[in-house]
């Protein structure tokens, strides 16, 4: 309903009161993870908050997209555990009506057919052996299998079949991503790294020969552009040493594939033509193997090359940032804000339905006779797009805008129009969302959430409280989006000031590694700028900011209370508090990411000390909120507990919730909403605000 002129109260910020309370963002959330096709059924998998936001599955259709159900049962879970993160938790058998599916509590993999009950494919390990990355093949179903029985993580790409036999196809590299079959069958593509290597450093694309037990290596193009020695030698080069980090690998053919690189300064899109495995001899002993093939970045041919960013951080297994069918490829291109094109692969310019045709390069600079084109028939803007599936008529992905929370759309591929099949918020009050706009302040890229309720108007002399919103990873992007989160602050009149720190995704290979080795220091160094330029433009109270952050945005959330006296106080969601305990106590994935964020063990030992927040509280003078889960594998509770302790003994207000049952990443309806509450409350302390003033 639009708001009259009489119907708005003035009122300090801070006291609106607001639909969007802490049990609606808690209760209202669905997000969707993944979907796909099957003929004209699209099966996508979301979170169910009534039932302790466990993931399920839904069936629905094109044709018929408010026509949903249910294919997992209660009591069986979606989601992998390999690398913490999980991802690409299941599967479609397109030959047949079998789903594949990683359960939460054992980590094995089970087959349903709807409307029957589920059996498991994989033996019982107590949840010991998981997989991840599912991805179905003609052969069977394409797996990343992690073996935890021993300190020493164990990967593996595996092939299982439908009766269960298991067959390892490949264990190059320590980590694995993207197991791919050739069309053909005889070449295995994938992505590996190595420690201490993130995926986003350095990765190597392996060719491996699958037609025999040996399954030699055939072909090798390096993306660690250093031979790095072990961890422990104290010769181990500087963490600013460049590497190439290659995302994606997709076949288009027996012997060529489209891989994601950014060795020209940003992840774009190209392709490769390699010597067909089936051309080479039989190994059947790999001690006989020849050496696998180097191939050279010169090799790669451009596909697609917007100038943005196409590829991210991965952190979730089976993230896709390109889908191709033969006839034309797909790609989600990610700046400020995200943009979808497409690039037809047929000779000639292209056909431009839906926006202007935009000529490439190629990979060393000339003119490619291709032109890839945008495709927006919204007028939305996008702040971030999922690549799911592409259809014979429709692409499906998920996007987020400055006008809609998330949504799972089918793209015509012909007109380009975009249909709503769900949305992962079910509530009414969109009018009381957050309006977001990007910019830069203080030379940093920002999103700018102002106050904002429909109902409710400040005095003209008061300046709004605001937090400042430091997204994980710390390779995460703050984007425009309509989020509950967010608008739960700005619509009771605090307004949230998120920043593309260094080391943020999204611009670039070059401010993404602005952060190696200046982790706690490059990252609060653009925060306090961005800070600085919203208190100049006259945006925000200076004394009243806050600053909140999850994970590594916890870290930043300490690191700036402890070296500067810009914020009132600050909230940290599971923080990383003490390097020393992080390199011991996290998870294999991480192990070794300090190396990189600050410097290499042993040869950083002062620097991990002297860092890290725990030491320095008695730096700290302003309020802290402390928010954890008792079962994080991630940042354990026993950093959070430890910080806690030595904020009391240097005498630091605070408020700490140690919350049962929470991994990294809160999913319980109570949990959200206590946090919320709490979080809230503590802003409307430190600030001031009458809590016996709130308007409705």
């Amino acid at each position: 309903m639009k708001e009259s002129p009489q119907d708005v109260v003035t009122a300090p910020y801070g006291t609106w009161s607001s639909p969007l309370g802490a049990a609606e963002v808690a209760a209202g959330a669905a997000p969707i993870f993944d979907a796909a096709f099957r003929g004209d059924e699209i099966f996508y998998s979301t979170k169910i908050p009534t039932e302790k936001a466990r993931t399920g599955l839904v069936r629905t259709s094109l044709s018929r997209p408010g026509e949903r159900e249910q294919v997992i049962p209660a009591g069986f879970n979606i989601r992998s555990a390999v690398h913490e993160y999980g991802g690409a938790s299941w599967a479609l058998d397109q030959s047949s009506e079998v789903i594949y599916f990683v359960n939460a509590a054992d980590q094995r993999v089970w087959q349903i057919i709807p409307g029957r009950a589920p059996h498991a494919l994989t033996p019982d390990t107590s949840g010991r052996i998981r997989y991840g990355d599912l991805h179905m093949s003609p052969w069977g179903l394409l797996c990343v299998r992690e073996d935890c029985r021993s300190t020493r993580r164990e990967r593996a790409i595996v092939l299982l079949t439908k009766h269960g036999t298991t067959n390892v196809l490949s264990t190059h590299s320590h980590f694995m991503a993207w197991p791919r079959l050739s069309p053909d069958g005889s070449t295995l593509a994938f992505i590996g790294w190595e420690h201490p290597n993130m995926p986003w450093d350095g990765t190597t694309l392996w060719l491996v020969d699958v037609r025999t037990p040996a399954t030699p290596a055939v072909a090798v193009l390096s993306g660690d552009g250093i031979e790095r020695p072990r961890r422990a030698d104290p010769a181990m080069p500087s963490p600013t040493d460049p590497g190439i980090s290659l995302l994606q690998p997709e076949f288009t053919s027996d012997s060529s594939l489209h891989v994601i690189s950014d060795h020209e300064g940003h992840w774009s899109l190209y392709g490769l033509d390699f010597d067909p495995v089936v051309t080479r001899p039989i190994v059947t002993d790999e001690r006989n193997a020849p050496a696998p093939e180097p191939i050279g970045v010169d090799r790669l041919r451009s596909v697609i090359d917007t100038g943005e960013e196409i590829g991210g951080a991965l952190w979730q297994l089976g993230t896709r940032w390109h889908l191709n069918d033969g006839d034309e490829v797909w790609a989600h291109s990610q700046a400020a804000t995200a943009t979808l094109v497409r690039r037809r692969l047929t000779d000639g310019p292209a056909k431009t339905d839906f926006g202007p045709a935009v000529g490439g390069t190629d990979a060393v600079g000339g003119t490619d006779a291709a032109v890839w084109e945008t495709i927006d028939t919204t007028g939305e803007t996008f702040g971030t797009i999922e690549l799911l599936d592409l259809g014979r008529t429709h692409l499906l992905l998920t996007a987020k805008s400055t006008r809609r929370p998330g949504v799972l759309y089918a793209v015509d591929r012909v007109t380009g129009l975009f249909t709503e099949i769900a949305s992962e918020r079910l509530d009414t009050h969109q009018s009381y969302y957050s309006r977001p706009r990007v910019g830069e302040l203080g030379g940093v890229p920002v999103v700018i959430h102002p106050p904002h309720n429909p109902r409710f108007a400040a005095p003209d002399d008061e300046l709004p409280p605001f937090i400042v919103s430091i997204h994980g990873g710390p390779t995460g992007q703050a984007t425009p989006e309509m989020t509950a989160r967010t608008s739960f602050f700005t619509s009771q009149g605090i307004g949230v000031l998120e920043v593309n720190y260094g080391g943020s995704t999204g611009f670039g290979r070059a401010w993404r590694d602005r952060l190696r080795g200046g982790w706690g220091v490059v990252d609060v160094e653009d925060t306090v700028a961005a800070v600085n330029g919203l208190v100049t433009a006259g945006l925000a109270d200076p004394r009243r900011i806050a600053i909140s952050g999850a994970s590594s945005g916890g870290w930043t959330v300490f690191s700036a209370l402890a070296s500067t006296n810009v914020f009132a106080c600050g909230t940290s969601y599971f923080g990383v508090t003490d390097l020393m305990r992080f390199v011991v106590d996290t998870h294999d994935f991480e192990s070794h990411y300090i190396d990189s964020l600050v410097g290499p063990w042993p040869a950083a030992q002062d620097e991990y000390i002297t860092r890290s927040p725990i030491r320095r509280t008695t730096d700290i003078s302003a309020p802290v909120a402390v928010m954890q889960g008792d079962r994080d594998p991630i940042v354990p509770p026993s950093q959070a507990q430890e910080f806690v302790d030595t904020l009391e003994l240097a005498g630091v207000e605070y408020i700490y919730r140690l919350y049962k049952g929470e991994s990294h990443g809160f999913v319980r309806a109570e949990t959200i909403i206590d946090s919320l509450e709490s979080e809230f409350g503590f802003y409307v302390d430190v600030f001031e605000i009458p809590r016996g003033h709130q308007h409705g």
